[in-house]
């Protein structure tokens, strides 16, 4: 959740959803001319990568080929609804499920064989008032989480059918001032945690069989803005970055969900570290640094610590600001989009992942997705 927002002329800091609506109309006045690329034209194995512009309400799609090359679909980015702060996709399938805090709504689209998106029959329901709203879908892709901002927030959860519909299962209330909460579920499927940007802190719920949740201990501390957390895949430990602290902290999950700082935590990570993605093997965690204009990379011990990988940061061209970042599937690439630019539009830049698990700038182009302002956990790919 970047807590400020640069037009072509990078104003000072935007500190509300008006504030930050006001600056939106002067960008989308700004870019009305703006074209978005040469359009993919998607193979029978089509994958695809979604980025959304938070404030406009649009979500870009773009076709991933072979060789990694990124190019937006025919008709992209498409427009879905204002305040858009989460895309999630629902494993194993190409729905992907979009919070619009403007209009009020979670919305399931399934995006075809060509990249368009195609609202899901059922997969609509309202969030029924409050603020920024973010969601995770479990790992078995039966759940939906719908995380909203208050005093108290609350968490929705909603039952995933196979078609991809929605119907409702429970609201819990979270104590404290949510504004802008984070929900994410551990690869296991295991435990919910709800981030806090305001209270700075992480707070675990046990997931069960019927996706109730149980809250597990007393929220936990973890810096200064913590956002987008990012788990090893074995779910042993997740790191939380701390926009406004520069820093990256480090949790062991234990058997019971409880978080333990690793050894060493938190980790210098720069100027305003972004989501947290973790290689396949859980050996590495790279982290874009959104005013910093570049992408951090660590190494991860076996005891959770981070190590800076050799020459980490690793640069993003001039006047970008990465807050997003995606690994292909053989983890040769990273994807890194901007959050702040002075393009007006957000790119995608893409690395290439050396041996050593150091980044170099590849020779693909960057790809301009036609949105404004990307932010939150809005990039994924589908499968």
């Amino acid at each position: 959740m970047t807590t400020f927002v640069r037009s072509r002329h990078i104003p000072q800091g935007v500190a509300g959803i008006k504030k930050a609506a006001a600056v939106l109309t002067v960008l989308l006045l700004t870019s009305a001319g703006a074209t978005s690329g040469a359009s993919a034209a998607p193979d029978d194995n089509s994958r695809f990568l979604t980025l959304a512009g938070t404030l406009a309400g649009d979500v870009a799609v773009l076709h991933i080929a072979p060789d990694g090359a990124l190019a937006p679909v025919a008709g992209s980015p498409f427009s879905v609804g204002p305040g858009i702060f989460s895309v999630v996709n629902a494993p194993g399938s190409n729905n992907v499920y979009v919070t619009q805090v403007g209009t009020q709504r979670v919305t399931g689209y399934r995006i075809s064989a060509d990249g368009s998106m195609v609202p899901i029959p059922g997969a609509e329901v309202p969030m029924n008032g409050g603020p920024v709203a973010t969601s995770a879908v479990s790992p078995d892709g039966r759940l939906l989480f719908v995380g909203q901002g208050g005093a108290p927030g609350k968490i929705s959860t909603y039952a995933i059918s196979t078609t991809g519909a929605l119907s409702p299962r429970s609201t819990l209330e979270v104590a404290g001032l949510g504004l802008a909460p984070m929900v994410t579920v551990d690869p296991t499927g295991r435990f919910l945690h709800w981030t806090s940007v305001v209270d700075g802190t992480v707070t675990v719920f046990r997931i069960g069989a019927n996706g109730e949740l149980t809250a597990v201990g007393e929220p936990v501390a973890a810096g200064t803005v913590p956002v987008n957390p990012g788990y090893t895949p074995d779910g042993r430990f997740v790191y939380v970055s701390q926009e406004q602290g520069g820093k990256i902290s480090g949790f062991a999950i234990g058997p019971n969900g409880e978080l333990t700082p690793t050894p060493g935590s938190p980790y210098p990570a720069g100027t305003m570290p972004h989501a947290a993605v973790v290689t396949a093997d859980g050996t590495r965690v790279y982290v874009p640094q959104v005013a910093g204009g570049s992408v951090a990379g660590f190494s991860i011990g076996a005891d959770g610590a981070l190590t800076p990988l050799p020459n980490s940061p690793y640069s993003a061209p001039i006047g970008s600001g990465p807050g997003m970042a995606v690994l292909s599937d053989d983890e040769k690439r990273l994807y890194a989009a901007d959050t702040l630019t002075i393009n007006v539009t957000s790119r995608i830049h893409t690395f290439d992942v050396r041996a050593d698990g150091s980044l170099a700038p590849s020779s693909m182009p960057a790809v301009d997705t036609g949105v404004v302002f990307g932010d939150g956990p809005t990039m994924v790919k589908t499968p």
